[in-house]
Protein backbone atom coordinates (compact mmCIF):
# COMPACT_ATOMS: atom_id res chain seq x y z
CA UNK A 1 0.00 0.00 0.00
CA UNK A 2 1.42 3.41 -0.95
CA UNK A 3 0.81 6.55 1.09
CA UNK A 4 -2.06 7.76 -1.10
CA UNK A 5 -3.83 4.42 -0.58
CA UNK A 6 -3.18 4.78 3.17
CA UNK A 7 -4.78 8.24 3.09
CA UNK A 8 -7.77 7.06 1.09
CA UNK A 9 -8.33 4.19 3.51
CA UNK A 10 -8.65 6.68 6.40
CA UNK A 11 -9.68 10.01 4.84
CA UNK A 12 -11.88 9.21 1.86
CA UNK A 13 -11.48 9.50 -1.86
CA UNK A 14 -8.74 11.49 -3.58
CA UNK A 15 -10.47 14.50 -5.20
CA UNK A 16 -7.66 16.66 -6.55
CA UNK A 17 -4.07 17.73 -6.28
CA UNK A 18 -2.69 21.24 -6.17
CA UNK A 19 0.56 21.68 -8.05
CA UNK A 20 2.54 24.32 -6.22
CA UNK A 21 5.83 24.85 -8.12
CA UNK A 22 7.95 25.47 -4.98
CA UNK A 23 6.83 22.14 -3.54
CA UNK A 24 6.96 20.19 -6.79
CA UNK A 25 10.69 20.95 -6.97
CA UNK A 26 10.96 18.81 -3.83
CA UNK A 27 8.50 16.16 -5.16
CA UNK A 28 5.81 17.20 -2.67
CA UNK A 29 2.18 17.88 -3.48
CA UNK A 30 -0.82 19.10 -1.57
CA UNK A 31 -3.91 17.00 -2.16
CA UNK A 32 -7.60 16.99 -1.25
CA UNK A 33 -9.60 13.99 -0.10
CA UNK A 34 -13.27 13.84 0.74
CA UNK A 35 -15.45 11.49 2.74
CA UNK A 36 -18.72 11.72 0.82
CA UNK A 37 -20.89 10.32 3.61
CA UNK A 38 -19.77 12.95 6.13
CA UNK A 39 -18.75 15.79 3.79
CA UNK A 40 -15.44 15.84 5.65
CA UNK A 41 -12.58 17.33 3.64
CA UNK A 42 -8.92 16.53 4.24
CA UNK A 43 -5.99 18.53 2.90
CA UNK A 44 -2.74 16.57 3.08
CA UNK A 45 0.80 16.59 1.89
CA UNK A 46 1.90 13.80 -0.39
CA UNK A 47 5.61 13.13 -0.72
CA UNK A 48 6.91 15.01 2.32
CA UNK A 49 7.86 11.66 3.85
CA UNK A 50 10.69 11.38 1.30
CA UNK A 51 12.43 14.17 3.22
CA UNK A 52 14.00 13.44 6.61
CA UNK A 53 13.04 16.05 9.19
CA UNK A 54 14.80 16.58 12.48
CA UNK A 55 13.42 16.99 15.98
CA UNK A 56 15.07 19.36 18.46
CA UNK A 57 16.83 16.41 20.13
CA UNK A 58 18.56 15.57 16.84
CA UNK A 59 16.56 12.46 15.97
CA UNK A 60 15.02 12.27 12.52
CA UNK A 61 11.52 11.40 11.40
CA UNK A 62 9.43 11.14 8.25
CA UNK A 63 6.15 13.07 8.40
CA UNK A 64 3.09 13.89 6.31
CA UNK A 65 0.83 16.81 7.27
CA UNK A 66 -2.95 16.92 7.55
CA UNK A 67 -5.89 19.30 7.98
CA UNK A 68 -9.47 18.00 8.32
CA UNK A 69 -12.63 20.14 8.28
CA UNK A 70 -16.26 20.26 7.22
CA UNK A 71 -16.39 23.85 5.92
CA UNK A 72 -15.75 23.34 2.21
CA UNK A 73 -15.62 27.09 1.62
CA UNK A 74 -12.46 27.30 3.78
CA UNK A 75 -10.55 24.89 1.52
CA UNK A 76 -8.43 27.56 -0.20
CA UNK A 77 -7.27 28.93 3.16
CA UNK A 78 -6.27 25.45 4.33
CA UNK A 79 -4.36 24.87 1.10
CA UNK A 80 -2.50 28.16 1.61
CA UNK A 81 -1.75 27.27 5.22
CA UNK A 82 -0.59 23.77 4.25
CA UNK A 83 1.72 25.28 1.63
CA UNK A 84 3.27 27.59 4.25
CA UNK A 85 3.74 24.79 6.82
CA UNK A 86 5.20 22.42 4.21
CA UNK A 87 7.51 25.11 2.87
CA UNK A 88 8.65 25.75 6.46
CA UNK A 89 9.43 22.05 6.98
CA UNK A 90 11.33 21.76 3.71
CA UNK A 91 13.22 25.00 4.29
CA UNK A 92 14.29 24.26 7.86
CA UNK A 93 14.35 20.42 7.73
CA UNK A 94 12.70 20.66 11.14
CA UNK A 95 10.04 18.17 12.20
CA UNK A 96 6.73 19.22 13.72
CA UNK A 97 6.62 18.14 17.36
CA UNK A 98 3.39 17.19 19.12
CA UNK A 99 2.14 20.04 21.27
CA UNK A 100 3.73 22.82 19.22
CA UNK A 101 1.82 25.92 18.21
CA UNK A 102 2.17 27.81 14.94
CA UNK A 103 0.67 31.30 14.65
CA UNK A 104 -1.75 31.70 11.78
CA UNK A 105 -0.65 34.14 9.09
CA UNK A 106 -2.74 37.29 9.05
CA UNK A 107 -5.96 36.88 7.11
CA UNK A 108 -6.14 33.06 7.21
CA UNK A 109 -9.18 31.58 8.97
CA UNK A 110 -9.82 34.94 10.62
CA UNK A 111 -13.60 34.61 10.17
CA UNK A 112 -13.42 31.81 12.78
CA UNK A 113 -11.31 33.80 15.29
CA UNK A 114 -8.50 31.23 15.42
CA UNK A 115 -5.02 32.41 16.35
CA UNK A 116 -2.83 29.33 15.87
CA UNK A 117 -2.72 25.72 14.82
CA UNK A 118 -1.85 23.02 17.32
CA UNK A 119 0.21 19.98 16.36
CA UNK A 120 -1.28 16.65 17.38
CA UNK A 121 -1.85 13.11 16.15
CA UNK A 122 -5.05 12.37 14.17
CA UNK A 123 -6.72 10.80 17.19
CA UNK A 124 -10.24 10.87 15.68
CA UNK A 125 -9.04 8.24 13.24
CA UNK A 126 -8.27 4.58 13.68
CA UNK A 127 -4.90 4.09 15.41
CA UNK A 128 -3.50 2.46 12.26
CA UNK A 129 -3.69 5.85 10.53
CA UNK A 130 -1.19 7.58 12.84
CA UNK A 131 1.84 5.70 11.50
CA UNK A 132 2.30 4.59 7.91
CA UNK A 133 4.83 1.81 7.49
CA UNK A 134 6.70 1.85 4.19
CA UNK A 135 9.55 -0.53 3.44
CA UNK A 136 12.12 0.21 6.14
CA UNK A 137 10.71 3.52 7.36
CA UNK A 138 7.83 4.74 9.46
CA UNK A 139 5.92 7.89 8.53
CA UNK A 140 4.08 9.86 11.22
CA UNK A 141 0.88 11.64 10.26
CA UNK A 142 0.75 15.09 11.86
CA UNK A 143 -2.66 16.73 12.31
CA UNK A 144 -2.95 20.51 12.68
CA UNK A 145 -5.93 21.68 14.73
CA UNK A 146 -6.88 25.39 14.56
CA UNK A 147 -7.24 26.83 18.06
CA UNK A 148 -8.64 30.00 19.63
CA UNK A 149 -6.60 32.59 21.60
CA UNK A 150 -8.13 31.38 24.91
CA UNK A 151 -6.99 27.82 24.13
CA UNK A 152 -3.53 29.07 23.21
CA UNK A 153 -3.36 30.94 26.52
CA UNK A 154 -4.44 27.79 28.37
CA UNK A 155 -1.55 25.87 26.78
CA UNK A 156 0.91 28.60 27.75
CA UNK A 157 -0.35 28.59 31.36
CA UNK A 158 -0.98 24.86 31.92
CA UNK A 159 1.06 23.02 29.29
CA UNK A 160 0.15 20.63 26.52
CA UNK A 161 -0.86 17.61 28.60
CA UNK A 162 -4.00 19.19 30.14
CA UNK A 163 -4.90 20.64 26.74
CA UNK A 164 -4.51 17.24 25.08
CA UNK A 165 -6.91 15.84 27.68
CA UNK A 166 -9.47 18.47 26.64
CA UNK A 167 -8.97 17.59 22.98
CA UNK A 168 -9.42 13.87 23.62
CA UNK A 169 -12.75 14.56 25.35
CA UNK A 170 -14.17 16.06 22.14
CA UNK A 171 -16.29 14.08 19.74
CA UNK A 172 -15.45 15.37 16.25
CA UNK A 173 -16.03 19.02 17.25
CA UNK A 174 -12.49 19.88 16.14
CA UNK A 175 -13.49 19.24 12.51
CA UNK A 176 -16.02 22.08 12.64
CA UNK A 177 -14.42 25.50 12.25
CA UNK A 178 -17.53 27.02 13.88
CA UNK A 179 -16.92 25.03 17.05
CA UNK A 180 -17.22 26.51 20.52
CA UNK A 181 -14.03 27.36 22.38
CA UNK A 182 -12.83 24.56 24.67
CA UNK A 183 -11.67 27.17 27.22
Amino acid sequence: MNYLEHLEKHCGTFVSGFDIPDLLEDAVQIIELEEESSKLTSISTLGLHWHALQFEDGSTVRQELLFRFIQQHAKEEFIELMWQLTDHALGTHRAFELGELYKLPEGLLEQYSFSSVYVTAPFYSDESFITYEHEDQSVLVVWFVPIHPSEEQFIEEHGTEPFDELLYETDYELLDMNRKKLI
